[in-house]
């Protein structure tokens, strides 16, 4: 089904909301949103599903659905297995009745000889779907011409480009350049845009001004739909971004039909920051709010990251647990075990674990930390006393 109007991306489905599969459907309404797009696999693996293999997305999709909101689900994918991403794809798709489906393809893509795995990929899924199937990749394909760009669209129906400005506050510009260089891509499709409703670890964020710019420039140019990342986020810690985007009236005129080519000339911006297509933004700290005394698990995690022996930090992790960083996503004790004896070797000598803030949403913990010159951001969803998922972004 296609999508049209203004929706949000969801990165982790239970830090919205709590998971409440009719909160979420209420705040999607109040919102005014017409779609949400929620992820169901990274790499060969399914996402939104707990260690006990009780899928939570399912209901939330079909709550949507009687609300007569569009879903979609997104899948990050790497080429190391181009079939089992598939398989993993296909199977997730039909089990939640999704509308349509975003590819999010990174530098993983850019090595060599991955442009064979995109084809296998590819020719797999649209064999098997009868779906929209969207590329959510790189603003700028000028800066990456290694990714196999005409291998993925030649099997989708729109381009959905991460048009995140950080680190600089010119939503419009960028927009408008995005869409000028993805239109003259071979096998070029309608263009959809995905803004930045996200703070990153250097402390920039989009402005409520950038919000409104980013869609008043999606309406000019006839974009039909536009979405943020992410819901988890902005909604949790960004709250004035969310009423910024609530109460924006899509107000999408009939006589501007999206198509490929259609743009505005504009300036070229500077280049863009390193823009890691398949890392988007950790949850930050709430803005503008008092630190939050940690709990007793968040004491017990911090304790453990300052005493660096990798068996007691894994200790606290469930045994399917998931822990998700900028360059890979590691499954499993004994590889979570391993990620830290390696993390922890990196470290500077003496290097000490300093939680700066904390944010406590049901099951899930935002954590901002800093140690030896570094800034952490960590997102954790811990159930039973377990964690379950670990996302971790490093500044």
């Amino acid at each position: 089904m296609p999508i049209q109007g203004k929706g949000f991306f969801i990165f982790v489905l239970r830090a919205c909301e709590g998971g409440n599969p009719v909160a979420i459907q209420l705040a999607a309404q109040a919102a005014g949103l017409s779609h949400v797009i929620v992820k169901i696999a990274d790499g060969p693996n399914p996402f939104g599903v707990d260690p006990s293999g009780l899928d939570y997305t399912l209901p939330v999709v079909q709550t949507l659905h009687a609300a007569g909101i569009t879903v979609w689900g997104w899948h990050s994918v790497y080429g190391d297995d181009p079939e089992g991403e598939a398989v993993a794809a296909i199977q997730r798709l039909q089990l939640l009745g999704l509308d349509g489906y975003v590819v999010n393809a990174g530098a993983e893509y850019e090595e060599p000889g991955k442009a064979q795995s995109g084809h296998q990929f590819m020719d797999t899924i649209r064999n098997a779907l009868n779906i929209p199937i969207a590329l959510n990749s790189y603003r700028f394909p000028n800066y990456h011409r290694k990714l196999p760009w005409a291998v993925f669209l030649e099997g989708c129906d729109y381009h959905m480009p991460q048009v995140y400005w950080e680190p600089i506050h010119n939503p419009g510009s960028q927009l408008r350049e995005s869409k000028r260089q993805c239109d003259a891509l071979p096998h070029a499709k309608p263009y959809l845009a995905s803004g930045a409703a996200y703070g990153s670890p250097s402390g920039w964020m989009p402005s409520q001004a950038d919000l409104v710019e980013f869609l008043g420039t999606a309406h000019d140019l006839g974009i039909q739909a536009v979405n943020f990342f992410s819901w988890d986020e902005c909604r949790a810690n960004l709250p004035l971004l969310w009423e910024t985007v609530s109460g924006f009236t899509w107000p999408l005129a009939a006589s501007k039909p999206p198509a490929v080519g259609q743009t505005e000339p504009e300036a070229i911006p500077q280049p863009p920051a390193v823009q890691a297509a398949n890392a988007p933004a950790a949850p930050a700290p709430a803005q503008g709010n008092a630190p939050v005394l940690p709990d007793a698990f968040t004491a017990q995690f911090m304790a453990a990251l300052n005493s660096r022996q990798p068996t007691r930090i894994a200790a606290l992790y469930g045994t399917e647990a998931m822990r998700v960083r900028a360059d890979q996503t590691i499954q499993g004790l004994p590889a979570i075990q391993m990620d830290y004896d390696a993390f922890f070797a990196s470290l500077p000598i003496g290097a000490t674990f300093n939680l700066v803030n904390v944010g406590i949403q049901g099951v899930v913990r935002y954590l901002t930390w800093e140690a030896g010159g570094m800034t952490g951001l960590t997102t954790l969803v811990v159930e039973g006393g377990k964690i379950t998922l670990d996302y971790t972004l490093i500044a």
